[in-house]
């Protein structure tokens, strides 16, 4: 995730609370997730951490697929914020491109591994962002236990790494680098050890947040699926085979045909 418009640790004493957290939805449709592609893309172009493209979208081939899941919440008629979350898969997860030693020793421990990525908010009123992020992230979170994975990983700008460490339990995971997918702009791994950070008796405030207000799994039943056939001259597919060379139903292939992270180019 790239460093926002605005500290969200400065305002995190403001933060709004269950009561009045924004609501969430999991895409279900193309529409849906071109929409919430374009508002990253409107906001990765404007902090000048991606190149202009025509599609007006941007996303990764590692988020593109049956093990993805885009969370959006409104405002207006529009998407207002938006995060994709997506289990590691074939082709890796996108901290491949630079932390891919570290991902690998938690692979050989059996650890089953959930990234969070491509955060935006069309909002710049910085108490409202920090609400939508903590509904988000609670939608993470039970992502990842419905899908009986044990440990979330985030990259994020150093600056915003206590955020997350002390509001979920994040630790770092690897030293600070520049991360060429958005630039060369600096990233800091951290991981959420989801199982062990859950069973503690006394939790950070966003993860006791999460845990006291759970999502049953038949929220993510029905999100978008990503098959070949629908993303077939979609605004995705056309970014994705210019960008990376990759057409929809290699992109979208099964599990057990899809292409190894090894051959996918994240430059």
């Amino acid at each position: 995730m790239p460093e926002t418009v605005v500290d969200i640790t400065a305002h995190l004493a403001n933060s709004a609370g269950r009561s009045r957290a924004p609501h969430c939805l999991c895409a279900t449709s193309l529409e849906q997730v071109e929409s919430a592609w374009r508002l990253v893309y409107e906001r990765y172009s404007q902090m000048g951490l991606i190149d202009e493209n025509p599609f007006g979208i941007h996303a990764v081939p590692t988020a593109v697929g049956p093990h993805a899941c885009v969370i959006w919440g409104p405002e207006g008629p529009e998407v207002g914020y938006t995060m994709t979350l997506f289990r590691d898969n074939p082709m890796g997860l996108a901290l491949d491109s630079v932390y891919e030693p570290y991902l690998d020793k938690l692979r050989e421990e059996g650890r089953r591994l959930l990234e969070v990525g491509m955060l935006a908010d069309r909002r710049q009123n910085a108490s409202r962002g920090v609400g939508a992020l903590f509904s988000m992230m609670r939608w993470a979170i039970h992502y990842g236990l419905h899908t009986d994975l044990t440990d979330i990983v985030i990259g994020v700008h150093p600056r915003h790494a206590a955020f997350y460490m002390r509001c979920y339990g994040f630790e770092k995971f690897a030293p600070p680098t520049s991360y060429a997918l958005v630039r060369n702009n600096p990233v800091v791994l951290l991981r959420l050890r989801l199982l062990e950070a859950l069973a503690k008796d006394v939790l950070p405030r966003g993860l006791a947040d999460a845990r006291d207000n759970p999502l049953p799994a038949s929220v993510f039943s029905h999100r978008f699926a990503f098959g070949p056939e629908q993303l077939r001259d979609s605004r995705i597919a056309g970014f994705l085979k210019a960008r990376y060379g990759l057409g929809a139903a290699r992109i979208a292939a099964p599990a057990e045909t899809a292409i190894s992270r090894r051959s996918v180019a994240v430059a």
